[in-house]
């Protein structure tokens, strides 16, 4: 059985349940045609993107009612911008701003909320905090013993995801200054399973959207700069834009953003990643 727990600040974590990297989504849909007595089968949607987002699209599935999603989120940001570029999708979920040659495609970009990037370590370390300078230092190698920071004399034990998902170069670019991970960092695929590497390793410190901390694995959320990654602090400095992207001309795909925009799929939205906020422009991260 998977756990969940937050142990640096009090408050109930809601939303969005996580789910598998790569999915089929719910059995077919379909309904009769009344006329013909035919069993009509709902449309098909293929997601490609973000696993942050392919949470948002498992739980609007049921309530939109007019599609079946394909989610494969394994490709992560980067695959699901390249796939919609490509013609390989109807959505792409990118937890950055999309790419300026993806916009020149004719390619529509709707910002649908924002995500604040967690940093989480093992449930015993006693640290509860650390500030944006100390996480550049602990993530690019300078920093390698938790007592240099407020801790325990245990070896720090640097987590990150995989390249191709936003979160790693995002991470990068806000809180490490665009300097590179030390080289000794260890990755993790997919992103869901950080926190239950961080709980199996006592020195370990690693980052994660925050709508995955409910994917198991008991650790201590810590805050940066004094505040807390949870929606509507706005004073948190790791937070990023998340983007549908999609084409005009393919109805499918019109319909359900039809939907996302209206009452009820902003209800959703807003269980998921709270209210959208308009972000400052963020560099587009460079390849490592």
């Amino acid at each position: 059985m998977k756990r969940f727990l937050v142990v640096a600040f009090l408050g109930v974590v809601s939303g969005c349940a996580s789910q598998s990297p790569t999915s089929t989504g719910s059995p077919t849909a379909a309904s009769s045609d009344a006329g013909a007595g035919v069993a009509v089968e709902s449309p098909r949607l293929l997601y490609v993107g973000s696993s942050t987002i392919a949470n948002f699209i498992h739980e609007a599935e049921r309530p939109y009612g007019k599609a079946r999603f394909i989610v494969d989120s394994v490709p992560e940001s980067l695959g699901g911008e390249r796939a919609l570029q490509d013609g390989n999708a109807d959505l792409a979920g990118v937890a950055w701003d999309p790419a300026e040659e993806t916009l020149a495609l004719g390619i529509e970009a709707t910002l649908i909320g924002t995500d604040t990037i967690a940093v989480i370590v093992n449930e015993k370390n006693p640290v509860t905090g650390l500030s944006l300078d100390q996480l550049r230092g602990i993530f690019t190698g300078k920093t390698k013993n938790w007592k240099d920071v407020g801790g325990p004399d245990l070896e720090i034990v640097p987590l990150a995801v995989g390249r191709e998902s936003a979160t790693r170069p995002v991470f990068r670019v806000l809180a490490l200054g665009g300097e590179p991970y030390a080289p000794d960092t260890r990755i993790v695929t997919p992103d869901s399973d950080m926190p239950m590497e961080v709980e199996a390793e006592p020195g370990a410190i690693g980052t994660i959207s925050f709508s995955f901390l409910c994917s198991g694995g008991v650790v201590r959320v810590l805050n940066v700069d004094g505040a807390q990654p949870i929606p509507g602090d706005i004073d948190y400095p790791i937070v990023r834009p998340l983007y549908l992207l999609w084409r005009a001309d393919n109805p499918k795909a019109a319909g359900f953003m039809d939907w996302v925009k209206s009452p009820p799929g902003q209800e959703v939205l807003a269980r998921c990643f709270g209210k959208a906020r308009a972000l400052p422009k963020m560099p587009r991260p460079s390849p490592e």
